[in-house]
């Protein structure tokens, strides 16, 4: 069994998300996790703020030693480079260094979204006391467990993604021609049109390199 665990966290409750709660329209998603020795979550996605408006709001109080834009795809999406301040243990940099493995993570200017993969309940625990002792109030919105065996090879994926990939196939989404368009799969699950996509988007790109790319290897 593998524990997969959803907490919410006010925006307000922590340094990056107070720089990003600047920004009243902002949402950002952080990118892939790849932690290294010198950098931790080195990309961000954000959607409806201007370019300057965001490097000024992230590095305003010195969480953030360096962002710049590097990309930008349809929808208003504008992928970001960061490299974060360690001296500042916060909330981000904080659970990327936990025992979990951090799935996903996505924010607006009141709350952020963080999804987790781990062995057993200890570190979630652990995680959820380390965040409340430093005066951040986490909600737990679900922890599910999930056979190995029948979880098969799709821990490359959110769980955002799977429901995205899965309910797009269920509604016929991926029919010629289409039974249902992005708008309508994107109020069923709650969200903009925007992150729906992105969502879909995201786990097809990693369905695809973890499966076809690699096989080929």
């Amino acid at each position: 069994m593998v524990l997969y665990a959803k907490f919410r966290i006010p925006a307000d409750g922590f340094r990056i998300g107070r720089a990003f709660g600047q920004l009243p329209d902002v949402r950002v998603e952080l990118d892939r996790i790849v932690p290294t020795t010198s950098s931790v979550i080195p990309f961000v996605w954000v959607q409806g703020a201007d370019r300057s408006d965001v490097v000024r709001a992230t590095r305003r109080d010195g969480a953030v030693e360096h962002i710049e834009s590097i990309n930008s795809e349809e929808g208003g999406w504008v992928l970001y480079r960061v490299v974060w301040n360690r001296s500042f243990r916060d909330t981000v940099v904080a659970i990327a260094e936990s025992d979990v493995t951090l799935l996903s993570g996505e924010g607006t200017a009141d709350d952020w979204w963080f999804e987790f993969r781990a062995a057993n309940r200890e570190p979630l625990s652990e995680l959820h006391d380390y965040l409340r002792a430093n005066g951040v109030e986490p909600t737990v919105v679900r922890v599910t467990e999930v056979d190995v065996d029948r979880k098969g090879n799709w821990d490359h994926l959110t769980e955002s993604q799977v429901e995205a990939l899965r309910l797009a196939h269920e509604r016929g989404y991926f029919h010629e021609p289409r039974d249902v368009d992005l708008e309508a799969l994107a109020t069923e699950v709650g969200i903009s049109r925007q992150a729906f996509s992105g969502r879909l988007r995201r786990g097809i790109s990693s369905l695809v390199s973890e499966t076809l790319v690699e096989s080929t290897n």
